[in-house]
């Protein structure tokens, strides 16, 4: 009977079964801190994949779900390699995720809820779900599994201010940012809609002819001009130019990263004569194409000029090619018998700046990333076509010339100064880099707001 009584030694027992229970209930603590933890991170990757899908709405037509829009695709999965995840295994439009590893779910409109969610379907909606199967060290004790499927979902919303025509010119510097000068041409192409744009804020001074107006119009236009600021108009414009837009569209081309140089080419320096093909790589010195009838082709790649380039009574084409030029470089079509084809890659499947295997740029034909001196310039004394983008961000564009330039994608410079025709296609080659509007495709947009809805 003593025995029975004797309550020597319990406390160590129920110290012994309490901390039993404590520690197994800190181990819980520590797997579902390290559950929240990993949601956190997939809900920052889930938000960053939907907003960056959201950002290409517009490429995609805005009809199309993502199951057919690779540009969304490769923005959303982009969003998280650059954040430092591994690439996902991507899901569209609904699919049943299931595999190892991150998966990604990219839905146009969303439908991981169905009715439940107000935004179902909406074509200018992105969702994304990320998920993954995470290890259970301790938590399992108690369900009895060894990992737990966490995701996390998230939509992003696209709303645009749609430029009432699609935007084929657009100047982004302040002050004075856009000359027409006398004698100057510009107009659009049969059956384009182009417009010309300048964001220039600058009013001028008394009937807006002062040195700071925004557009200094002394030439004639036939396409819509439509300016943040005033315009001094002297010469001819059908329909009357627009002042005071707010919906001017922002560079379409901004953040791209200019190409280095690349190697040498194999056909640089050399003299250029008869029927010749030139390489893609660098030419550091002038390339001039001066002789008769002379045929010259630029095979598909990046090309960069330390120096100026002439075409003189030649032909020459180019299909697929990027033309990068260092400061002070520019580029002269000169001679009655000069006929000048070239053409960019153009933007079918993959956004505006992706790299080809060739190094060229998508929708990329001229860009010169900073000018010096007088700017860039082109000079087309002679009839030439440029299918892609011409892109002068920090400098000023001077295109001159007693010819004509048909400019088949978008034009952006920091100013821009017109002193020849001009002819301006939204349309003319494949998805053009022309921002806005209709009859163009995936450069740009309007002025773009991307946010968060849930």
């Amino acid at each position: 009977m003593r025995m029975l009584r004797d309550e020597r030694g319990n406390i160590l027992l129920l110290t012994a079964l309490m901390m039993t229970m404590l520690l197994s209930f800190l181990a819980l603590a520590l797997d579902l801190s390290k559950f929240f933890y990993i949601h956190h991170q997939l809900q920052t990757l889930a938000d960053a994949a939907a907003m960056a899908g959201a950002l290409e709405i517009s490429s995609c037509g805005g009809t199309s779900s993502s199951s057919s829009c690779l540009i969304m695709q490769k923005a959303a999965t982009t969003a998280l390699t650059e954040g430092g995840s591994a690439t996902p295994t991507l899901f569209v439009q609904c699919a049943t995720a299931s595999g190892t590893g991150l998966l990604l779910t990219i839905n146009n409109g969303p439908c991981a809820l169905g009715t439940n969610d107000p935004n179902n379907g909406l074509k200018n909606y992105v969702e994304t779900v990320v998920s993954l199967d995470v290890p259970s060290y301790f938590e399992g004790i108690f369900s009895g599994s060894k990992t737990l499927h966490i995701s996390a979902r998230s939509e992003a919303g696209y709303g645009i201010v749609v430029p009432s025509k699609p935007a084929c010119s657009i100047a982004t510097g302040g002050g004075q940012d856009m000359t027409l000068n006398g004698g100057s041409v510009i107009k659009n192409a049969p059956g384009s809609s182009c417009a010309a744009y300048s964001d220039s804020p600058s009013v001028g001074s008394g009937n807006g002819c002062g040195s700071t107006a925004a557009v200094m119009l002394d030439g004639t236009v036939d396409v819509p001009l439509e300016v943040a600021g005033n315009v001094c108009n002297q010469g001819t414009a059908s329909p009357a130019p627009t002042t005071g837009v707010t919906s001017v569209p922002p560079d379409p081309f901004k953040g791209l990263t200019p190409p280095t140089a690349p190697a040498l080419s194999s056909t640089c320096c050399n003299p250029v004569s008869g029927t010749t093909t030139l390489k893609p790589g660098l030419y550091n010195s002038n390339l001039n194409t001066n002789g008769g009838n002379y045929t010259v082709t630029f095979a598909p790649g990046l090309y960069y000029f330390d120096s100026s380039v002439t075409f003189s009574n030649s032909t020459v084409t180019g299909t697929g090619v990027t033309f990068v030029f260092a400061p002070g470089a520019g580029i002269t079509f000169n001679g009655g018998g000069t006929s000048v084809t070239l053409s960019a890659p153009a933007v079918s499947s993959d956004a505006v700046g992706t790299v080809e295997s060739t190094g060229a740029i998508n929708g990329m034909l001229i860009w010169q990333p900073s000018t010096s001196g007088d700017g860039f310039i082109l000079d087309p004394t002679s009839p030439a076509t440029l299918n892609g983008a011409i892109y002068i961000p920090n400098g000023q564009l001077q295109i001159n010339g007693s010819s004509t330039l048909n400019a088949n994608g978008n034009i952006v410079a920091q100013s821009l100064n017109v002193d020849a025709t001009l002819v301006l296609n939204c349309s003319g080659m494949p998805n053009a880099t022309c921002a806005g509007g209709g009859g163009g495709g995936g450069g740009g947009g309007g002025a773009q707001t991307i946010s968060l809805a849930e």
